[in-house]
C-alpha cells in the first residue's frame, strides 16, 4: 500500500510532496518538486518520467488539471 500527499502553503505558495510505501526507494520514482512550477506524486506502476514531464508542462503554465491531461492523453 503506498500514501502520497502533495501540498502547498497558502502564505508563501511553496509546494511539498511525501510518499510512504512498502517498496523501496519508492519516492525516487514518483514524488517530484520543483521551485515555482509544483509538486506531483504518481502510484501504483509508475513511469518515471511523468512526474518530470508534469513538472515541466506547470513551469510552462499549465494548470494542474491541464498538466494530467495532457500526460494521460499522450501516455
Amino acid at each position: 500500500m503506498t500514501f502520497s500527499i502533495v501540498a502547498r502553503c497558502g502564505r508563501t505558495g511553496m509546494f511539498g510532496v511525501a510518499v510512504s510505501s512498502s517498496s523501496p526507494a519508492v519516492a525516487a520514482r514518483c514524488a517530484y518538486a520543483q521551485a515555482g512550477a509544483g509538486a506531483i506524486a504518481s502510484q501504483n506502476v509508475t513511469d518515471p518520467t511523468l512526474g518530470l514531464r508534469g513538472l515541466e508542462l506547470l513551469a510552462r503554465g499549465a494548470s494542474a488539471a491541464e498538466a494530467i491531461a495532457i500526460l494521460k492523453r499522450t501516455r
